[in-house]
Protein backbone atom coordinates (compact mmCIF):
# COMPACT_ATOMS: atom_id res chain seq x y z
CA UNK A 1 0.00 0.00 0.00
CA UNK A 2 1.26 3.86 -0.58
CA UNK A 3 2.99 4.78 2.51
CA UNK A 4 0.99 8.11 2.36
CA UNK A 5 -2.68 7.17 1.67
CA UNK A 6 -4.02 5.82 5.65
CA UNK A 7 -4.86 2.70 5.55
CA UNK A 8 -8.42 1.94 4.89
CA UNK A 9 -9.96 0.46 8.37
CA UNK A 10 -12.63 -2.19 8.74
CA UNK A 11 -15.70 -1.07 7.09
CA UNK A 12 -13.55 0.23 4.02
CA UNK A 13 -14.13 3.99 6.06
CA UNK A 14 -12.58 6.84 4.71
CA UNK A 15 -11.53 8.70 8.44
CA UNK A 16 -11.00 12.05 8.64
CA UNK A 17 -7.15 13.12 10.17
CA UNK A 18 -8.73 15.38 12.76
CA UNK A 19 -9.67 12.08 14.37
CA UNK A 20 -6.24 11.55 15.13
CA UNK A 21 -4.84 14.07 16.98
CA UNK A 22 -1.28 13.07 16.07
CA UNK A 23 -1.20 14.04 12.89
CA UNK A 24 -0.12 17.77 12.05
CA UNK A 25 -3.55 19.93 11.59
CA UNK A 26 -2.80 20.09 7.65
CA UNK A 27 -6.69 21.36 6.21
CA UNK A 28 -5.96 23.28 3.28
CA UNK A 29 -6.45 26.62 3.85
CA UNK A 30 -8.56 26.99 0.49
CA UNK A 31 -10.64 23.70 -0.11
CA UNK A 32 -13.55 22.55 1.44
CA UNK A 33 -13.30 20.01 4.28
CA UNK A 34 -15.80 18.13 5.70
CA UNK A 35 -16.87 20.90 8.01
CA UNK A 36 -17.35 23.72 5.88
CA UNK A 37 -19.03 21.64 2.73
CA UNK A 38 -22.03 20.01 4.40
CA UNK A 39 -23.05 23.41 5.51
CA UNK A 40 -25.98 24.85 3.36
CA UNK A 41 -28.28 22.80 0.82
CA UNK A 42 -25.86 23.32 -2.08
CA UNK A 43 -23.04 21.31 0.04
CA UNK A 44 -25.54 18.51 0.97
CA UNK A 45 -26.62 18.23 -2.81
CA UNK A 46 -22.80 18.08 -3.69
CA UNK A 47 -22.64 15.26 -1.07
CA UNK A 48 -25.71 13.30 -2.71
CA UNK A 49 -24.01 13.50 -6.01
CA UNK A 50 -21.10 11.77 -4.11
CA UNK A 51 -23.37 8.72 -3.06
CA UNK A 52 -24.61 8.23 -6.43
CA UNK A 53 -21.07 8.58 -7.89
CA UNK A 54 -19.69 5.56 -5.35
CA UNK A 55 -22.18 3.19 -7.10
CA UNK A 56 -20.35 3.97 -10.68
CA UNK A 57 -16.59 2.52 -9.64
CA UNK A 58 -15.02 -0.17 -10.66
CA UNK A 59 -15.36 -1.49 -7.19
CA UNK A 60 -19.43 -2.16 -7.58
CA UNK A 61 -21.61 -1.87 -10.53
CA UNK A 62 -18.28 -0.57 -12.81
CA UNK A 63 -16.86 -4.17 -13.02
CA UNK A 64 -16.78 -5.79 -9.51
CA UNK A 65 -20.28 -6.85 -9.35
CA UNK A 66 -20.58 -8.49 -12.58
CA UNK A 67 -17.80 -10.76 -11.35
CA UNK A 68 -19.48 -11.21 -7.89
CA UNK A 69 -23.23 -11.33 -9.67
CA UNK A 70 -22.30 -13.14 -13.27
CA UNK A 71 -19.10 -14.93 -13.46
CA UNK A 72 -19.68 -16.77 -10.13
CA UNK A 73 -22.78 -18.03 -12.02
CA UNK A 74 -23.60 -20.08 -14.89
CA UNK A 75 -24.21 -17.30 -17.26
CA UNK A 76 -20.61 -16.30 -17.71
CA UNK A 77 -17.53 -18.21 -17.45
CA UNK A 78 -13.61 -16.51 -17.07
CA UNK A 79 -11.40 -19.09 -18.68
CA UNK A 80 -8.26 -17.14 -18.39
CA UNK A 81 -6.80 -18.10 -14.55
CA UNK A 82 -3.40 -16.18 -15.77
CA UNK A 83 -5.56 -12.67 -16.47
CA UNK A 84 -4.97 -10.57 -13.53
CA UNK A 85 -2.98 -12.99 -11.21
CA UNK A 86 -6.11 -15.01 -11.58
CA UNK A 87 -7.96 -13.62 -9.55
CA UNK A 88 -11.72 -12.88 -11.48
CA UNK A 89 -11.15 -17.07 -12.55
CA UNK A 90 -10.69 -17.90 -8.95
CA UNK A 91 -14.18 -16.42 -8.44
CA UNK A 92 -15.18 -18.63 -11.58
CA UNK A 93 -14.29 -21.96 -9.68
CA UNK A 94 -14.96 -21.40 -6.19
CA UNK A 95 -10.95 -21.22 -4.61
CA UNK A 96 -10.84 -17.37 -4.03
CA UNK A 97 -9.76 -16.42 -0.76
CA UNK A 98 -9.69 -13.67 1.83
CA UNK A 99 -7.07 -12.24 -0.30
CA UNK A 100 -8.90 -11.75 -3.46
CA UNK A 101 -8.34 -7.89 -3.92
CA UNK A 102 -12.15 -8.22 -5.66
CA UNK A 103 -13.46 -9.16 -2.85
CA UNK A 104 -11.40 -6.58 -0.59
CA UNK A 105 -12.10 -3.32 -3.30
CA UNK A 106 -16.18 -4.27 -3.46
CA UNK A 107 -15.90 -4.32 0.70
CA UNK A 108 -14.52 -1.38 0.79
CA UNK A 109 -16.46 0.39 -2.45
CA UNK A 110 -20.01 -0.67 -0.13
CA UNK A 111 -18.62 1.46 2.71
CA UNK A 112 -17.67 4.45 0.82
CA UNK A 113 -21.17 4.54 -0.48
CA UNK A 114 -22.39 3.94 2.85
CA UNK A 115 -19.95 6.56 4.80
CA UNK A 116 -20.81 9.36 2.15
CA UNK A 117 -24.86 8.57 2.83
CA UNK A 118 -24.51 8.40 6.42
CA UNK A 119 -22.68 12.21 6.08
CA UNK A 120 -25.66 13.54 4.09
CA UNK A 121 -28.35 11.65 7.37
CA UNK A 122 -25.96 12.97 9.97
CA UNK A 123 -25.83 16.64 8.09
CA UNK A 124 -29.35 16.73 6.79
CA UNK A 125 -31.03 17.68 9.99
CA UNK A 126 -29.47 20.70 10.83
CA UNK A 127 -29.33 22.22 7.45
CA UNK A 128 -31.83 25.16 7.17
CA UNK A 129 -34.10 24.36 3.60
CA UNK A 130 -37.31 23.36 2.11
CA UNK A 131 -38.79 19.96 4.25
CA UNK A 132 -39.30 18.76 0.50
CA UNK A 133 -36.45 19.18 -0.50
CA UNK A 134 -34.68 17.95 2.89
CA UNK A 135 -36.72 14.73 2.77
CA UNK A 136 -36.01 13.98 -0.92
CA UNK A 137 -32.19 13.64 -0.51
CA UNK A 138 -32.96 12.13 2.80
CA UNK A 139 -34.76 9.48 1.07
CA UNK A 140 -31.96 9.20 -1.53
CA UNK A 141 -29.07 9.14 0.89
CA UNK A 142 -31.39 6.19 2.57
CA UNK A 143 -31.71 4.14 -0.95
CA UNK A 144 -28.41 4.09 -1.40
CA UNK A 145 -27.41 3.15 1.92
CA UNK A 146 -29.99 0.44 1.94
CA UNK A 147 -28.83 -1.18 -1.81
CA UNK A 148 -25.11 -0.96 -0.25
CA UNK A 149 -25.95 -3.08 2.31
CA UNK A 150 -28.66 -5.88 0.73
CA UNK A 151 -25.36 -5.98 -1.80
CA UNK A 152 -23.39 -6.70 0.97
CA UNK A 153 -25.33 -9.17 3.01
CA UNK A 154 -25.59 -11.23 0.59
CA UNK A 155 -22.49 -11.19 -0.66
CA UNK A 156 -20.88 -11.91 2.77
CA UNK A 157 -23.69 -12.77 5.18
CA UNK A 158 -23.32 -11.22 8.34
CA UNK A 159 -21.42 -7.88 7.96
CA UNK A 160 -20.77 -4.76 10.41
CA UNK A 161 -24.08 -2.60 10.91
CA UNK A 162 -22.61 1.51 10.72
CA UNK A 163 -25.33 3.90 10.68
CA UNK A 164 -23.09 7.27 11.56
CA UNK A 165 -20.16 8.58 10.96
CA UNK A 166 -17.12 6.76 12.91
CA UNK A 167 -13.73 8.05 13.67
CA UNK A 168 -10.87 5.75 13.74
CA UNK A 169 -10.82 3.74 17.18
CA UNK A 170 -14.90 3.66 16.83
CA UNK A 171 -14.85 1.77 13.65
CA UNK A 172 -11.86 -0.61 15.16
CA UNK A 173 -14.25 -1.80 17.50
CA UNK A 174 -16.85 -2.86 14.80
CA UNK A 175 -18.32 -6.22 15.17
CA UNK A 176 -20.61 -7.73 12.44
CA UNK A 177 -23.94 -7.99 12.94
CA UNK A 178 -26.11 -10.41 11.90
CA UNK A 179 -28.08 -10.70 8.29
CA UNK A 180 -31.04 -10.45 10.09
CA UNK A 181 -30.29 -7.06 11.81
CA UNK A 182 -29.19 -5.80 8.62
CA UNK A 183 -32.01 -6.75 6.58
CA UNK A 184 -34.08 -5.03 9.32
CA UNK A 185 -32.10 -1.76 8.28
CA UNK A 186 -32.63 -2.10 5.07
CA UNK A 187 -36.58 -2.09 5.91
CA UNK A 188 -36.36 0.85 8.17
CA UNK A 189 -34.32 2.80 5.17
CA UNK A 190 -36.43 1.83 2.80
CA UNK A 191 -39.68 2.23 4.02
CA UNK A 192 -38.72 5.62 5.09
CA UNK A 193 -37.32 6.55 1.77
CA UNK A 194 -40.82 5.21 -0.06
CA UNK A 195 -42.31 7.77 1.56
CA UNK A 196 -39.72 10.40 1.12
CA UNK A 197 -39.39 10.11 -2.76
CA UNK A 198 -41.67 11.26 -5.76
CA UNK A 199 -42.69 8.87 -7.72
CA UNK A 200 -40.91 10.67 -11.03
CA UNK A 201 -38.39 13.08 -11.66
CA UNK A 202 -38.48 15.87 -14.22
CA UNK A 203 -36.11 15.10 -17.14
CA UNK A 204 -32.95 17.27 -15.73
CA UNK A 205 -33.07 15.10 -12.74
CA UNK A 206 -34.36 11.77 -14.31
CA UNK A 207 -31.68 8.47 -12.45
CA UNK A 208 -32.33 9.69 -9.26
CA UNK A 209 -34.22 6.94 -7.02
CA UNK A 210 -37.77 7.26 -7.06
CA UNK A 211 -40.19 5.53 -4.52
CA UNK A 212 -40.86 3.18 -7.27
CA UNK A 213 -37.40 2.31 -7.02
CA UNK A 214 -37.39 2.05 -2.78
CA UNK A 215 -40.70 -0.30 -3.31
CA UNK A 216 -39.22 -2.26 -5.80
CA UNK A 217 -35.94 -2.77 -3.84
CA UNK A 218 -38.53 -3.30 -0.43
CA UNK A 219 -39.93 -5.81 -2.33
CA UNK A 220 -37.20 -7.76 -3.49
CA UNK A 221 -35.92 -8.05 0.61
CA UNK A 222 -38.94 -9.35 1.35
CA UNK A 223 -38.41 -12.17 -1.40
CA UNK A 224 -34.87 -12.98 -0.40
CA UNK A 225 -36.96 -13.20 3.02
CA UNK A 226 -39.73 -15.48 1.65
CA UNK A 227 -42.28 -13.15 3.17
CA UNK A 228 -44.41 -13.43 0.20
CA UNK A 229 -47.58 -12.04 1.24
CA UNK A 230 -45.63 -8.60 1.39
CA UNK A 231 -43.84 -9.11 -1.84
CA UNK A 232 -47.28 -9.25 -2.93
CA UNK A 233 -49.06 -5.92 -1.00
CA UNK A 234 -45.81 -3.97 -1.98
CA UNK A 235 -45.91 -4.71 -5.36
CA UNK A 236 -49.25 -4.72 -6.39
CA UNK A 237 -49.47 -0.85 -6.38
CA UNK A 238 -46.08 -0.95 -8.93
CA UNK A 239 -47.66 -3.57 -11.15
CA UNK A 240 -50.29 -1.00 -11.67
CA UNK A 241 -48.38 1.84 -12.79
CA UNK A 242 -46.25 -0.91 -15.27
CA UNK A 243 -49.51 -1.95 -16.41
CA UNK A 244 -51.17 1.66 -17.08
CA UNK A 245 -47.97 2.24 -19.02
CA UNK A 246 -47.31 6.01 -18.46
CA UNK A 247 -44.40 6.13 -15.64
CA UNK A 248 -43.47 2.64 -15.95
CA UNK A 249 -43.97 -0.15 -18.67
CA UNK A 250 -42.01 -3.21 -19.76
CA UNK A 251 -40.26 -2.82 -23.00
CA UNK A 252 -38.83 -4.91 -25.42
CA UNK A 253 -35.07 -5.77 -24.15
CA UNK A 254 -33.87 -4.60 -28.03
CA UNK A 255 -35.49 -1.10 -27.52
CA UNK A 256 -33.90 -0.79 -23.79
CA UNK A 257 -30.05 -2.17 -24.07
CA UNK A 258 -27.50 -1.19 -25.25
CA UNK A 259 -28.07 2.23 -25.48
CA UNK A 260 -31.68 3.34 -24.32
CA UNK A 261 -31.45 2.65 -20.17
CA UNK A 262 -31.55 6.78 -19.99
CA UNK A 263 -35.03 6.98 -21.64
CA UNK A 264 -36.31 3.44 -21.11
CA UNK A 265 -39.65 3.26 -19.16
CA UNK A 266 -38.45 -0.45 -18.36
CA UNK A 267 -36.07 0.85 -16.24
CA UNK A 268 -36.84 2.41 -12.45
CA UNK A 269 -33.29 2.30 -11.54
CA UNK A 270 -29.91 2.17 -13.17
CA UNK A 271 -26.41 3.54 -12.25
CA UNK A 272 -26.02 6.18 -14.77
CA UNK A 273 -23.11 7.78 -16.75
CA UNK A 274 -22.47 10.77 -18.95
CA UNK A 275 -22.77 10.32 -22.54
CA UNK A 276 -18.98 10.54 -23.24
CA UNK A 277 -18.38 12.41 -20.50
CA UNK A 278 -14.61 12.45 -18.84
CA UNK A 279 -14.26 9.99 -16.23
CA UNK A 280 -18.06 9.52 -16.32
CA UNK A 281 -18.26 6.56 -18.58
CA UNK A 282 -17.35 2.96 -17.76
CA UNK A 283 -14.50 1.24 -19.04
CA UNK A 284 -15.32 -0.95 -22.51
CA UNK A 285 -14.11 -4.01 -20.86
CA UNK A 286 -16.07 -3.95 -17.82
CA UNK A 287 -18.95 -5.22 -19.46
CA UNK A 288 -18.22 -8.47 -20.55
CA UNK A 289 -15.69 -8.10 -23.20
CA UNK A 290 -14.16 -11.25 -24.31
CA UNK A 291 -10.37 -10.45 -24.11
CA UNK A 292 -8.87 -13.89 -24.48
CA UNK A 293 -11.78 -15.53 -22.82
CA UNK A 294 -12.19 -13.97 -19.64
CA UNK A 295 -15.64 -13.07 -20.58
CA UNK A 296 -17.45 -16.48 -22.23
CA UNK A 297 -20.92 -15.79 -22.05
CA UNK A 298 -21.83 -19.47 -21.62
CA UNK A 299 -25.53 -18.89 -21.18
CA UNK A 300 -27.55 -21.48 -23.80
CA UNK A 301 -28.88 -20.16 -26.65
CA UNK A 302 -31.35 -23.26 -26.96
CA UNK A 303 -33.01 -22.53 -23.81
CA UNK A 304 -34.61 -19.28 -25.83
CA UNK A 305 -37.68 -19.59 -27.58
CA UNK A 306 -36.69 -19.15 -31.34
CA UNK A 307 -38.35 -15.84 -31.77
CA UNK A 308 -37.14 -14.45 -28.45
CA UNK A 309 -36.01 -11.14 -28.88
CA UNK A 310 -33.12 -11.27 -26.14
CA UNK A 311 -31.65 -14.42 -27.36
CA UNK A 312 -29.18 -12.45 -29.70
CA UNK A 313 -28.16 -9.95 -26.73
CA UNK A 314 -26.62 -12.13 -24.74
CA UNK A 315 -25.33 -14.21 -27.89
CA UNK A 316 -21.35 -16.03 -27.26
CA UNK A 317 -19.29 -13.22 -28.34
CA UNK A 318 -16.00 -13.37 -29.97
CA UNK A 319 -12.39 -12.48 -28.91
CA UNK A 320 -12.44 -8.73 -28.15
CA UNK A 321 -16.39 -8.20 -28.88
CA UNK A 322 -18.82 -7.38 -25.74
CA UNK A 323 -22.59 -9.31 -25.27
CA UNK A 324 -25.12 -7.19 -27.54
CA UNK A 325 -26.81 -6.27 -24.37
CA UNK A 326 -23.98 -3.97 -23.81
CA UNK A 327 -22.46 -2.94 -26.34
CA UNK A 328 -23.38 0.23 -26.48
CA UNK A 329 -21.05 3.11 -28.63
CA UNK A 330 -17.63 3.80 -27.79
CA UNK A 331 -17.06 7.42 -27.25
CA UNK A 332 -13.11 6.71 -27.58
CA UNK A 333 -10.46 4.01 -27.03
CA UNK A 334 -11.28 3.13 -23.49
CA UNK A 335 -14.57 4.06 -22.36
CA UNK A 336 -18.38 3.69 -23.27
CA UNK A 337 -21.29 5.08 -22.08
CA UNK A 338 -23.66 2.70 -21.10
CA UNK A 339 -25.32 2.72 -17.73
CA UNK A 340 -25.90 -0.63 -15.97
CA UNK A 341 -29.77 -1.16 -14.65
CA UNK A 342 -30.03 -2.93 -11.39
CA UNK A 343 -33.92 -2.57 -10.85
CA UNK A 344 -36.26 -3.13 -14.24
CA UNK A 345 -40.11 -3.24 -14.57
CA UNK A 346 -39.72 -7.05 -15.50
CA UNK A 347 -37.85 -7.79 -12.36
CA UNK A 348 -40.83 -6.26 -10.22
CA UNK A 349 -43.18 -8.76 -12.53
CA UNK A 350 -41.35 -11.65 -12.04
CA UNK A 351 -41.25 -10.88 -8.38
CA UNK A 352 -44.63 -10.55 -8.17
CA UNK A 353 -45.20 -13.39 -10.38
CA UNK A 354 -43.39 -15.46 -7.94
CA UNK A 355 -44.50 -14.23 -5.06
CA UNK A 356 -48.64 -14.58 -6.01
CA UNK A 357 -47.53 -18.07 -7.28
CA UNK A 358 -46.00 -18.85 -3.72
CA UNK A 359 -48.94 -17.64 -1.66
CA UNK A 360 -51.29 -19.72 -3.89
CA UNK A 361 -51.12 -21.58 -6.90
CA UNK A 362 -53.23 -20.41 -9.50
CA UNK A 363 -53.72 -16.73 -9.20
CA UNK A 364 -54.60 -15.14 -12.57
CA UNK A 365 -52.36 -12.22 -11.64
CA UNK A 366 -49.64 -14.48 -11.22
CA UNK A 367 -50.30 -15.76 -14.53
CA UNK A 368 -50.53 -11.92 -16.03
CA UNK A 369 -47.45 -10.89 -14.98
CA UNK A 370 -45.30 -13.47 -16.19
CA UNK A 371 -47.07 -13.80 -19.45
CA UNK A 372 -45.97 -9.87 -19.47
CA UNK A 373 -42.56 -10.47 -19.32
CA UNK A 374 -42.96 -13.04 -21.60
CA UNK A 375 -44.79 -11.40 -24.42
CA UNK A 376 -42.75 -8.01 -24.23
CA UNK A 377 -39.92 -10.60 -25.24
CA UNK A 378 -42.04 -12.19 -28.19
CA UNK A 379 -42.13 -15.69 -26.31
CA UNK A 380 -45.26 -17.75 -26.21
CA UNK A 381 -47.57 -17.35 -23.30
CA UNK A 382 -47.98 -19.76 -20.35
CA UNK A 383 -50.95 -20.96 -19.07
CA UNK A 384 -52.96 -23.03 -16.14
CA UNK A 385 -52.72 -26.05 -19.23
CA UNK A 386 -49.07 -25.75 -19.60
CA UNK A 387 -48.17 -24.76 -15.99
CA UNK A 388 -50.36 -27.27 -13.71
CA UNK A 389 -48.97 -26.91 -10.67
CA UNK A 390 -47.53 -24.79 -7.98
CA UNK A 391 -43.78 -26.44 -8.32
CA UNK A 392 -43.74 -25.73 -12.41
CA UNK A 393 -45.03 -22.41 -12.43
CA UNK A 394 -41.82 -22.10 -9.84
CA UNK A 395 -39.85 -23.21 -11.99
CA UNK A 396 -41.12 -21.29 -15.01
CA UNK A 397 -40.52 -17.90 -13.24
CA UNK A 398 -36.93 -18.93 -12.17
CA UNK A 399 -35.77 -19.47 -15.65
CA UNK A 400 -37.78 -16.89 -16.85
CA UNK A 401 -35.52 -14.63 -14.34
CA UNK A 402 -32.46 -16.37 -16.09
CA UNK A 403 -33.38 -15.20 -19.03
CA UNK A 404 -34.95 -11.88 -18.70
CA UNK A 405 -32.30 -10.58 -16.14
CA UNK A 406 -29.40 -12.58 -17.84
CA UNK A 407 -25.83 -10.26 -17.47
CA UNK A 408 -27.48 -7.83 -14.85
CA UNK A 409 -25.30 -8.80 -11.98
CA UNK A 410 -28.24 -11.06 -10.80
CA UNK A 411 -28.22 -14.62 -12.04
CA UNK A 412 -25.76 -15.98 -8.42
CA UNK A 413 -28.37 -13.96 -5.94
CA UNK A 414 -30.68 -15.80 -7.83
CA UNK A 415 -28.74 -19.57 -7.64
CA UNK A 416 -28.43 -19.05 -3.76
CA UNK A 417 -31.93 -17.54 -3.08
CA UNK A 418 -33.88 -20.32 -4.76
CA UNK A 419 -31.22 -22.92 -3.33
CA UNK A 420 -30.60 -24.25 -7.15
CA UNK A 421 -26.98 -24.37 -6.18
CA UNK A 422 -26.48 -28.21 -5.21
CA UNK A 423 -28.41 -28.62 -8.25
CA UNK A 424 -26.67 -26.39 -10.55
CA UNK A 425 -22.92 -26.23 -9.20
CA UNK A 426 -22.94 -29.95 -7.59
CA UNK A 427 -19.98 -30.77 -5.14
CA UNK A 428 -18.99 -27.07 -4.32
CA UNK A 429 -19.67 -26.50 -0.62
CA UNK A 430 -22.51 -25.14 1.20
CA UNK A 431 -20.14 -22.47 2.82
CA UNK A 432 -19.29 -21.02 -0.58
CA UNK A 433 -22.83 -20.04 -1.09
CA UNK A 434 -21.09 -16.51 0.37
CA UNK A 435 -17.53 -14.71 -0.03
CA UNK A 436 -14.98 -15.09 2.26
CA UNK A 437 -14.33 -11.57 4.48
CA UNK A 438 -11.32 -9.94 3.28
CA UNK A 439 -8.18 -10.19 5.16
CA UNK A 440 -7.27 -6.39 5.37
CA UNK A 441 -10.63 -6.05 6.97
CA UNK A 442 -10.09 -8.64 9.85
CA UNK A 443 -6.59 -7.30 10.37
CA UNK A 444 -7.77 -3.90 10.99
CA UNK A 445 -10.34 -4.62 14.29
CA UNK A 446 -9.55 -5.43 17.91
CA UNK A 447 -11.50 -7.93 18.37
CA UNK A 448 -11.41 -10.61 15.60
CA UNK A 449 -13.38 -13.52 16.79
CA UNK A 450 -16.30 -14.29 14.55
CA UNK A 451 -15.05 -12.56 11.63
CA UNK A 452 -14.23 -14.87 9.25
CA UNK A 453 -17.30 -16.80 7.76
CA UNK A 454 -17.79 -20.39 8.61
CA UNK A 455 -15.23 -22.62 6.03
CA UNK A 456 -12.67 -20.04 4.97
Amino acid sequence: MNKYIIPIIAGGLIISATSCKKFLDLKPLDSYTENTFYVDEKGLQGGLVSCYDALQTDSLYGNNLLTLGEIRGDNVTDNDPGSGAGVRNSIEVFSETSANNILAASWQGHYKAIYRSNIVLDRAPGISMADATKNQIIGQAKFIRALSYFNLTRLWGNVPLVLTVQKTAEARENVRATSAQVYQQIINDLTDAVSKLPVSWADAQRGRATSYAASALLAKVYLYQKRYDLVVSTLQPLATAIYAGTVLSVVPQTTTFPSGMKTSKDVIFAVQYLNGGVKEAVNQDNRYRNNNNTNTISIPQAIFETTDNRRALVATTGTGARPGKFNSPVSNSTEISGDFPIIRCADVLLMYAEALNEVAYGNTEAFRALNAVRTNAAATNKTAATLTTQAEFRTAVYLERRLELALEADRWFDIVRTGQMPTIFPGIPAFRAIYPVPQAEIDNVNNKSGWQNTGY
